[in-house]
């Protein structure tokens, strides 16, 4: 069994290491500034996997969303990362599963997550695509 708790501040240097990890190197202020901005915010939620008794093995990153389009709300994934040592082990499903658990508890019955199209990222697919996501749009991106 791997444990699963809300980050707290504590975990930025862990959490800094995991952003290497998805391919955005950060430093640790840069990190605890983003962290800090989520924390407290209640739409997001961030949640760590522990291994051998404390060490973060992973993380995943959640924002609460309301549709303009329909009635009701829904949960994005804004980052899910197992560290590269920890990989293979079950633990990016446990932290999805979590998040599944969280958005039932809150009404939300619907996950949206993005994923880059990125040689990469093709093992990222199969996984969602295992766990029952399936691809229903493009994403645009334009940086300002």
């Amino acid at each position: 069994m791997i444990p699963i708790r809300t980050a707290s501040p504590d975990d930025v240097h862990a959490l800094t290491s995991l952003m290497d990890d998805l391919g955005y190197p950060t430093t640790v202020d840069e990190m605890q500034t983003r962290f800090s901005n989520i924390n407290g915010h209640p739409d997001y939620r961030t949640l760590v996997a522990i291994v051998d008794g404390d060490k973060i093995a992973g993380m995943i990153g959640l924002i609460k969303g309301y549709y303009f389009e329909h009635n009701g709300l829904y949960i994005r994934v804004a980052a899910l990362v197992v560290g590269k040592n920890h990989q293979n082990k079950g633990i990016g499903k446990i932290l999805m599963l979590e998040a599944e658990k969280w958005a039932l508890d809150i009404g939300a019955h619907t996950i949206l997550l993005n994923s880059g199209n990125r040689d990469e990222r093709v093992a990222a697919f199969a996984f969602y695509e295992k766990l029952g996501y399936s691809i229903k749009s493009s994403g645009f991106v334009k940086i300002l």
